[in-house]
């Protein structure tokens, strides 16, 4: 035994000890060898002697042209008295491949040598460290002190080793050729000793309590990057990797939310220090991943008070900290566009942490139900993008991200589900606007709405003066405080009629004409974007104000004047930026006109005469022509293309709806009839033909798809609808006594005479696939409508079939229709000239031929079955007679004409 314990710390020093030598050994090597080629390469990289008179005969040195010596400079005849005697040739030089491959050798040398095996060597030491201290457990040799004791030595002499090498750096002038990893392989094996054995004497033998664990272990963390301001990227790494894994090593039964974000901060700053000072950037995304993921995962347990505000205290500092630490945000640029600037804001680490911690305190603001201490946060979230921004320019993009932020927050604010109106608001009524009239959970929902919009409103006006990118912070400044006035009259007043709500947005409406009229006597380059953005937050804010007193349908109307009213200012000022803002106004009233399902619940108009469809849909119609006139009226434009087809879709909606109204008595009618959808397929259809009139389709490029798209959907209504779910043959539908004039005309008769004109008009702006189509569609319904109407000349308004059977002369009088039916088409096509026409003439008479042979010859008995017979023989004979006499001589002769 104490022949054991003699030779145990003997082979110990020399296990430590071979590792650690052997590396060295292959360090200094590398060195010898990078020395060795760098003495080689020396007189390769001297300047070669000049070529003329003095260079010795054979000598191996080619002579040099200049680059930019013209060819008949090089090709001169030299004085003859300066002429030297012929010289013998120089030997060839090598070839050009040679010396490119020697260099590909050295750097694979190069990395082999010096940093591979280095790396390697670094890796096997602390693997090293790690098999003897399981082999010494599994053997019992050693009491759990000494073994953490010797991995605490053998991380400190690996430490050593690592400060001694760098500290005799190689040669001078040999870092430009290899960097010497040796140092920080051996800093970085020195502190995962460290680290095992700190966490060996937590984790394994209970030496160190959590709390005496946890410290010993991120000064480990810190020292590691206070280390790699030396030792290199590799050091930081590890030390950044230990220090964010390191509360998953100390498992303690009480956590201390303190304690633990507090070192994640400290880690946060020193890492984005270490960051910023060697310019390692993509260390960025190390430190987020650690920084945002703890928080993350804290506040999915419940948390006391005390822990949400740590957590809220700690993302404020994260947002301050990556702001501050951020040196490569983009700078705005004046001819940038805004968005581009901000997407490159988002895309610098910086930015995008920033953001990130912006989600991450809605996060918790969530997870605590939007407390107080979660408004105080994002208040002061967005108060340090303010000073940021006005701080150093580079952190201007930060302000609208917080914006952005701060927006989202209020939309995920949880619904008060069960909270009773206010006292001092009668039943039946809108909520109060103010805050003190509302319940407590409204009430501070109200109160971060009011905060947040000074904050981004008044705060970034008054940042004007010492900001770069004022048309970004104007913009900020002016839209934020409608959006969040828009969310409250949702979320508190459920866009009912509120006459206070009205005077809280004619408040707003003055407050940016105010702001509009600072800054007209500002003298700015950019003066007049700015004056056009608050302009348009004036027109904005009285929109909302004509909202608020008015009903649902006009909150659509003052949003479509708004947009009229920011062409007039356009009209005025010219600045671009409000083409951008109408457009996405426009999109918010295309939204509520078109994709609305709670407009079929908006009442309004007169009783029995009209809806409020009328004027809901007509005065946005009317304000997008105006709005179209005003931004210039080029139909080339994007912003006028976008109004006019705005307007086209309002006008055709409105009277859509209208029609609706008045076959149906409402809008949300459970089922259509015949009636109600052979109105609309009428009115589709004739709106799409107005689409297409060259008139109107000329300039506008979007005018003949939108027509013909109109049309389509028309005719697939007739067919996949009134032909199949609401045909009076098999539904019981009273179609009317009166021929022509009766459903069926309407729902058949009427769209087919429209489908015909458009197939023969050629001056409309229709594709030959679509004409032919429209032409067979056309056909296929007359023929339809013919046979419903013989129905109904023979039974009157009700013609389904389970009601009666078809009598025999019924029978009979389908045959002789259709007859008709396909000489008409016949002459047609003779007097037009038409192929297509004796073609659907044809099909008719086929149709005709076998409704005969199959039907009539079982299902007619006695003079009618001759009558169907010899009518149809007779037609065929005289068919064939006229296209004996004049279709095949003229089909004969057509080759033959020029």
């Amino acid at each position: 035994m104490a022949t054991i314990e003699i030779i145990l710390p003997l082979l110990l020093v020399l296990y430590l000890a071979i590792p650690l030598v052997l590396l060295l050994w292959v360090a200094s090597l590398s060195r010898r060898l990078r020395r060795l080629e760098q003495e080689v390469a020396e007189p390769r990289a001297r300047p070669a002697a000049p070529a003329g008179p003095w260079v010795r005969r054979g000598a191996n040195i080619p002579p040099e042209v200049p680059a930019e010596a013209p060819p008949e400079a090089a090709e001169a005849p030299q004085d003859d008295a300066s002429a030297q005697p012929p010289q013998t040739p120089a030997e060839p030089a090598p070839p050009a491949t040679e010396p490119a491959a020697k260099p590909r050798r050295g750097r694979l040398e190069e990395r082999l040598a010096a940093s591979w095996m280095v790396w390697l060597g670094g890796v096997t030491v602390a693997l090293a460290a790690v098999f003897l201290f399981r082999y010494a457990i599994e053997e019992g040799w050693l009491t759990p002190f000494a073994r953490v004791a010797a991995g605490l030595v053998l991380g400190g002499l690996l430490l050593a080793a690592g400060e001694w090498t760098q500290r005799r750096p190689l040669r001078l002038g040999a870092h430009a050729v290899a960097p010497d990893h040796v140092p920080a392989a051996l800093s970085a094996a020195g502190i995962f000793a460290v680290f095992v054995a700190l966490w060996a004497a937590h984790g394994l033998y209970g030496l160190m309590g959590p709390a005496t664990a946890f410290a010993a272990l991120a000064l480990t963390a810190w020292s590691a990057l206070g280390l790699s301001l030396r030792q290199g990227w590799f050091v930081a790494a590890l030390g950044i990797a230990g220090g964010y894994l390191m509360p998953l090593l100390v498992a303690s039964a009480e956590p201390n939310a303190v304690a633990l974000f507090l070192h994640l901060f400290a880690l946060t700053l020193g890492a984005l220090g270490v960051m910023v000072w060697r310019r390692w950037w993509w260390f960025a995304f190390l430190t987020l991943a650690g920084a945002l993921v703890w928080p993350w995962l804290w506040a999915l347990a419940p948390a006391t008070p005390g822990d949400r505000l740590v957590l809220g205290l700690y993302a404020t500092g994260l947002a301050a900290a990556l702001g501050v630490l951020s040196l490569r945000l983009p700078l705005p640029e004046p001819g940038r566009p805004a968005w581009r600037w901000i997407a490159a804001t988002l895309g610098e680490t910086g930015g995008l942490g920033f953001a990130l911690t912006g989600m991450l305190m809605i996060h918790l603001a969530v997870q605590a139900g939007f407390d107080a201490a979660s408004v105080v946060f994002l208040l002061a979230y967005g108060g340090v993008a303010l000073g940021l921004g006005l701080w150093e320019p580079r952190r201007e993009g930060l302000f609208p991200v917080a914006a952005v932020v701060a927006l989202l927050a209020m939309m995920v604010w949880p619904a008060a589900d069960g909270v009773p109106l206010a006292p001092s608001v009668e039943a039946g009524a809108a909520r109060s606007a103010w805050p003190l009239g509302l319940p407590e959970a409204l009430g501070l929902f109200a109160r971060a709405l009011a905060g947040l919009a000074v904050l981004f409103g008044l705060g970034g006006f008054l940042a004007l003066p010492r900001i770069a990118a004022r048309p970004v912070w104007a913009g900020v400044s002016a839209l934020i405080p409608l959006l969040l006035f828009a969310l409250g009259y949702w979320r508190i007043a459920a866009f009912e009629v509120a006459t206070d709500w009205g005077a809280l947005a004619l408040g707003l409406a003055l407050a940016a004409l105010a702001a509009a009229t600072v800054l007209r006597r500002t003298g700015w380059p950019e003066a007049d974007t700015l004056l056009a953005l608050y302009a348009a937050a004036v027109t904005a804010a009285l929109a909302l104000a004509f909202a608020c007193v008015l009903r649902e349908a006009w909150l659509s109307v003052a949003l479509a004047a708004e947009v009229a009213a920011l062409g007039w200012i356009w009209s005025r000022l010219g600045v671009p930026a409000l083409k951008g803002i109408a457009v996405a106004l426009l999109a918010v009233v295309a939204v509520r006109l078109v994709a609305n399902p709670w407009v079929l619940d908006y009442e309004g108009g007169i009783p029995g005469a009209f809806g409020w469809v009328v004027y809901g849909y007509g005065l946005p119609a009317a304000a997008m022509v105006a709005a179209a006139r005003l931004f210039g009226g080029d139909r080339r434009e994007l912003t006028v293309t976008l109004c006019e087809i705005a307007a086209t879709a309002f006008a055709f909606l409105m009277v859509a709806l209208q029609l609706r109204l008045w076959t149906s008595g409402s809008l949300d009618a459970g089922r259509w009839e015949l009636l109600d959808g052979g109105v609309q397929a009428l009115w589709w259809m004739l709106a799409g033909a107005a689409l297409l009139d060259p008139r109107f389709a000329e300039g506008r490029r979007w005018a003949p798809p939108a027509g013909t798209a109109a049309v389509a959907a028309g005719t697939a209504l007739v067919l996949f609808w009134l032909l199949t779910d609401r045909n009076p043959l098999l539904v019981p539908t009273p179609v009317g006594r009166w021929p022509l004039v009766n459903l069926l005309g309407l729902a058949y008769l009427a769209p087919a005479l429209i489908l015909a004109g458009l197939a023969i008009d050629r001056r409309r702006a229709i594709g030959d696939g679509w004409r032919l189509a429209f032409a067979a569609t056309a056909g296929v319904l007359i023929f339809v409508w013919l046979t419903l109407e013989v129905r109904r000349a023979f039974w009157g308004s009700e013609i389904a079939l389970f009601l009666r059977p078809p009598s025999a002369a019924e029978v009979y009088a389908y045959s002789a229709a259709w007859i008709a039916y396909a000489l008409a088409l016949l002459a047609l096509g003779l007097w037009r000239g038409s192929r297509a026409l004796r073609y659907a003439s044809l099909a008719v008479l086929m149709a005709t031929v076998a409704k005969v042979f199959l039907y009539d010859m079982s299902g007619l008995t006695g003079l009618w079955r001759v009558a169907s017979f010899l009518g149809l023989g007779l037609t065929l004979i005289g068919i064939g007679r006229v296209y004996g006499l004049h279709i095949l001589p003229a089909e004969r002769r057509a080759p033959e004409q020029p």
